[in-house]
C-alpha cells in the first residue's frame, strides 16, 4: 500500500517483473516490463551473461494460461528451437574430448547409416544441416522416438533429399536424432544426447537443462504453453514469404515434410508431459532460462570451464 498527501491509502501497482539487471542493462528490464504493460505478454523469463558475467535475470508473469500461477524464479518453460544451440553445445563438447572428427564420414562411426546414397556424408555435412535429411518419408510416434534402436533404424534408412554437401536445408527436428544417435555410437558409455549433455555440461556449470525432462520434476513447475491452431497462420499470410506460404500448402512439399516429423494439433502439443519425457534435442527441451544463458556465456568466453578446444572452438566460430 502506498500513503496518499491526504491521509488515504491506494493500493500500489506491483511490477510484474522480478529479478535484477546490472545499472548499464536498464533498458533490458524496459523493454522486459513493455512485454507486459504493452504486448499483453503471458509469462517469461530473460537472462543475459556479458564477458562471463549475469547482468540480466528478469522474470515476471504467470506460468499457467489462466494467469493464476505466478512466474517463479526457478519456473522452467519448453524452448522449442533453442534446444539445438543447447544440443550443439553437447556436440562440440563430444568433439573437444576427441569422440568424432568434423571431416570423418558419419558411417565410420555408425555403419547403418551407409544406406541410400549416404554412405559419404560427413560429420560436418550433418552436423551443418548439408546431408539432405530434413525430410522424413513418413511421421514418427512417441513409441518410436522412445526407443532409440527403434528411431536409429528409421533414420538410418532415410534417402536424402539432395546430393549431400551440394546444398542448405534447415534439418528443423531431424538433426537432433541424428545427433543423439552419433552420441550414442561415439561415446565410451553410449549415452543419449540427454544424458551426455546432462552429465558433461549441466552437471559441471550448475544448469538445470532437460532434454527429455525426468519424471521426478514437478509438472507443477514446467509453465504451460499459449498454444495456437496451425490454421491461424491462415491469418498471417501477408507476413509470410510467398514462396514458403505456397510450399506449406502442398503436403508434398519438401517445405512441410521437414516441419511434419510428428503428428500434432499444434506446437503446444510438445509441452505435454509424454512428449517432454522422451528426447527431440532439436526442439523439446525444458529448463531454466538463465541456465541456457550460462551456457552461452561460457561458450562465448571460450569454453574453458568444459574444456573446448581450439580446434572445436574454430569450428562453431
Amino acid at each position: 500500500m502506498s500513503a496518499t498527501g491526504d491521509g488515504t491509502h491506494q493500493k500500489a501497482i506491483a511490477s510484474p517483473v522480478h529479478g535484477e539487471v546490472a545499472s548499464s542493462f536498464e533498458i533490458v528490464r524496459e523493454e522486459f516490463e513493455r512485454n507486459f504493460a504493452e504486448r499483453d505478454e503471458l509469462g517469461a523469463a530473460c537472462a543475459v551473461y556479458h564477458e562471463g558475467e549475469k547482468v540480466v535475470d528478469l522474470w515476471g508473469g504467470y506460468r499457467d494460461v489462466e494467469r493464476r500461477e505466478p512466474w517463479q524464479e526457478d519456473t522452467l518453460v519448453l524452448v522449442y528451437s533453442a534446444t539445438k544451440g543447447v544440443s550443439g553445445m553437447a556436440m562440440a563438447v563430444a568433439h573437444s574430448r576427441g569422440l568424432f572428427h568434423h571431416e570423418e564420414r558419419v558411417a565410420a562411426y555408425w555403419p547403418e547409416f551407409a544406406q541410400n546414397g549416404k554412405e559419404d556424408v560427413t560429420v560436418r555435412q550433418l552436423l551443418s544441416h548439408q546431408a539432405g535429411l530434413s525430410a522424413m518419408d513418413g511421421p514418427l510416434d512417441l513409441e518410436t522416438i522412445a526407443d532409440r534402436d527403434a528411431l536409429a533404424d528409421v533414420i538410418s534408412r532415410q534417402r536424402p533429399a539432395w546430393k549431400p554437401g551440394t546444398r542448405h536445408g534447415y534439418h528443423g527436428i531431424s538433426l537432433g536424432w541424428y545427433e543423439g544417435e552419433l552420441i550414442r555410437r561415439v561415446d565410451p558409455k553410449h549415452r543419449s544426447i540427454g544424458e551426455f549433455f546432462r552429465d558433461e555440461v549441466a552437471a559441471p556449470l550448475g544448469l538445470e537443462f532437460y532434454i527429455g525432462v525426468p519424471p521426478e520434476v514437478p509438472e507443477a513447475r514446467i509453465s504451460q504453453i499459449k498454444a495456437f491452431h496451425p490454421l491461424q497462420m491462415l491469418l498471417h499470410l501477408n507476413t509470410m514469404p510467398p514462396g514458403m506460404v505456397l510450399a506449406l500448402m502442398n503436403p508434398r512439399s519438401l517445405t512441410t515434410r521437414s516441419l511434419n516429423h510428428v503428428k500434432l494439433r499444434s506446437p503446444g502439443d510438445l509441452n505435454g508431459p509424454d512428449w517432454r519425457a522422451v528426447e527431440v534435442p532439436a526442439g523439446g527441451g525444458v529448463g531454466q532460462v538463465r541456465s541456457i544463458a550460462k551456457a552461452y556465456g561460457v561458450f562465448a568466453t571460450g569454453g574453458e570451464d568444459l574444456g573446448i578446444t581450439p580446434q572445436a572452438m574454430e569450428a562453431l566460430t
